[in-house]
């Protein structure tokens, strides 16, 4: 018996539709009264209509995100555009300021470079869109080492103030700090533009001459220096000596500290100094050093070297 059972289990399955079964459907939909087959239609119609709707609103959602994107890439791309343009136009400045004591070299965007005196200060400006103009302003002294421009553009300094510079490639040392304005040139060449007794003059500056301007009277002071680099000696703060006589070495610091050496006998030593004078801000400490070194009695009064 259990085995008939299992036959009749295992014998027993649904069958799929058939034929005949799908002619039944059809029949029964064609046996329906003609209201109920329009009622039927009208139901099977409006599925697939809100079907087609569903369908066209998903769509259209779609392309609105796919427009309000576009949309809102574009508006981050302008306002990034108008930032760049914004930046590229303002003008930036630079500033560089020493204190006692201290020296500072700067790298200028064109390749030149200057070194800073102590209290002193250098300022510039630029654009990112048109680049570095090439001009500065200095206030105090400096060294500048001027780079050749491939376009030949002018190097500016303190331009239109009371001792102008205007150079394309070369070295030089300039101070600006009142009532003291003078140059002295090493390599290259270098015009200057000031206030002359007959209004606006320019003068071409030669290497070895060092040019001081008097404002008071409106007239340059000119002299040869046989030795210009000497008169840089402050970038290293020291004086570097090869048989010097006190005469040289004074001449020099004059030059350096803007002293006045009036002329008086110098007395005349046998010796000549080799070695290094250490240089600082305080000029009265340069005079001991010298007095100790030269075993001669100098003195320093305001702003002028005395001897005995």
């Amino acid at each position: 018996m259990a085995k008939n059972h299992s036959n009749l289990f295992h014998n027993t399955h649904i069958k799929p539709p058939t034929e005949t079964d799908e002619l039944f459907e059809d029949d029964y939909v064609d046996r329906m009264e003609e209201k109920d087959q329009q009622l039927l239609k009208k139901k099977l119609f409006g599925e697939i209509k809100s079907a087609i709707r569903k369908h066209e609103e998903k769509v259209e959602r779609k392309k609105k995100i796919h427009r309000a994107t576009k949309t809102a890439a574009a508006v981050l791309l302008l306002l990034s555009l108008n930032i760049g343009l914004w930046q590229a136009l303002t003008l930036k400045e630079k500033n560089y300021q020493t204190g006692a004591n201290e020296i500072l070299k700067i790298e200028l965007p064109d390749g030149s470079t200057a070194c800073l005196n102590s209290n002193s200060s250098l300022a510039y400006s630029y654009r990112w869109a048109f680049g570095f103009e090439r001009k500065v302003e200095l206030r105090g002294e400096a060294y500048f080492d001027i780079a050749k421009d491939p376009d030949s553009r002018r190097f500016l300094i303190n331009e239109g103030e009371v001792m102008e510079v205007e150079v394309f490639g070369t070295e030089f040392n300039f101070k600006n700090q009142h009532p003291i304005h003078k140059l002295t040139l090493l390599q290259g060449s270098v015009k200057l533009g000031y206030e002359g007794e007959g209004g606006n003059t320019t003068l071409m500056v030669t290497p070895g001459e060092t040019v001081k301007l008097d404002v008071e009277n409106q007239k340059i002071a000119s002299k040869k220096t046989d030795n210009p680099s000497k008169l840089i000696a402050w970038q290293k703060r020291k004086l570097q000596m090869h048989n010097e006589s006190l005469e040289e070495v004074l001449n020099i610091v004059t030059e350096l500290y803007d002293l006045e050496l009036p002329d008086q006998k110098i007395p005349l030593t046998a010796e000549l100094i080799s070695g290094s004078l250490p240089l600082s801000d305080n000029p009265n400490e340069v005079i001991e050093n010298i007095q100790v070194l030269f075993d001669t009695k100098i003195s320093l009064k305001q702003n002028t070297i005395q001897l005995p």
